[in-house]
């Protein structure tokens, strides 16, 4: 299967670099996938779940928060701030993000605060899905 090669990053450390046969990563209008040959674009990635399948085969997914991929001659960059492999995710830290976030947003404090604690709530959702999805394959 054609291959293309791909950077993804978190804020402060590489996540990976190498060659894949696809990559699948949250937008607003839900999952959008990449395989070799892909059209030239630049998107905003949101909290979600990300899949990728190496060139060798082997699949990976982790939980990422905000960023953007730029997709230009077979080349990836996805650059994100926030990934978290299933081994990583703390489910007790993100039940406490998610009550935290709800109740922000139960206080109808201004747009921004409102805002970050939807994205807050947005990030452990994925941390959630992105762990029970783990879990049932292994």
């Amino acid at each position: 299967m054609a291959s293309f090669h791909a950077e993804i990053r978190e804020a402060d450390s590489p996540y990976f670099e190498g060659e894949l046969v696809s990559l699948r990563f949250p937008t607003i209008d839900g999952d959008y996938g990449v395989m070799a040959g892909h059209r030239n674009m630049i998107a905003p990635v949101v909290p979600g779940v990300l899949h990728i399948e190496t060139a060798s085969g082997e699949k990976k997914i982790a939980s990422v928060g905000t960023g953007f991929i730029k997709i230009e001659n077979n080349r990836v960059i996805l650059l994100i701030d926030s990934l978290e492999t299933p081994e990583e995710i703390d489910l007790n830290r993100a039940k406490r993000t998610e009550e935290k976030a709800l109740a922000g947003m139960l206080l109808k404090q201004n747009q921004r605060e409102y805002k970050l604690a939807e994205i807050s709530l947005a990030r452990a959702m994925s941390r959630y899905k992105t762990r029970k999805e783990f879990d049932s394959k292994h």
